[in-house]
């Protein structure tokens, strides 16, 4: 399992995102922003289910969640909703993260035949816990600070934390199936020396 080859699909969606965030802080232009978010994140949908490769719910609840906050940001145009819709994003995805097997269209086949089901299970679980984390400290941030600290609070902490995260569960996930590969292997010799 290569590091760019998993990386790669997260990065992907996280592509609105940034798209955002580099268009809002280049021209002060949420709008401009909103609308071009919501674009590159609607296109990498579109793309993936084109190419039919499988959209799980996290998936399909990122598409919808960026729609109609995107729409709803375009209504208001009210700063505070525009920082606080973060939050909800992040307990809706937490949520989702906590309650279905998230992670499967995400894990190559060597790491499904080689852990455990429940390890999977505690990995997407801390995923959620995660996103509730900050979803509550994105709230801290918009609420307590202005506008501009918000913008580089929401460009750099979330997307920091999310990708120490996913180099940690990459590197415990290589890790832990390595030890199994090494374990299958050791007692294969041993049942062929008997």
């Amino acid at each position: 399992m290569d590091f760019l080859q998993a990386f790669t699909p997260i990065a992907l969606d996280l592509i609105g995102t940034i798209v955002f965030v580099a268009i809002y802080w280049s021209t002060d232009n949420i709008a401009l922003a909103t609308v071009a978010g919501v674009a590159v994140a609607a296109a990498r949908f579109i793309v993936t289910k084109v190419r039919g490769k499988a959209v799980g719910p996290l998936q399909y609840l990122s598409v919808v969640i960026v729609l109609a906050t995107g729409v709803a940001t375009l209504i208001t145009k009210n700063p505070q909703f525009v920082m606080l819709k973060s939050s909800l994003i992040s307990l809706a995805v937490g949520g989702v993260m906590l309650s279905t097997n998230w992670m499967a269209p995400y894990l190559p086949a060597i790491v499904t035949e080689n852990l455990d089901r429940r390890t999977i299970g505690w990995a997407s679980a801390g995923w959620g816990i995660l996103q509730i984390l900050l979803a509550a400290s994105n709230v801290v941030v918009a609420l307590g600070f202005g506008i501009k600290v918000w913008a580089v609070y929401a460009a750099t902490v979330p997307n920091a934390a999310l990708i120490g995260g996913f180099v940690v569960n990459y590197l415990v996930f290589r890790l832990l199936v390595a030890r199994s590969i090494r374990a299958r292997h050791a007692a294969q010799a041993e049942q062929a020396t008997d």
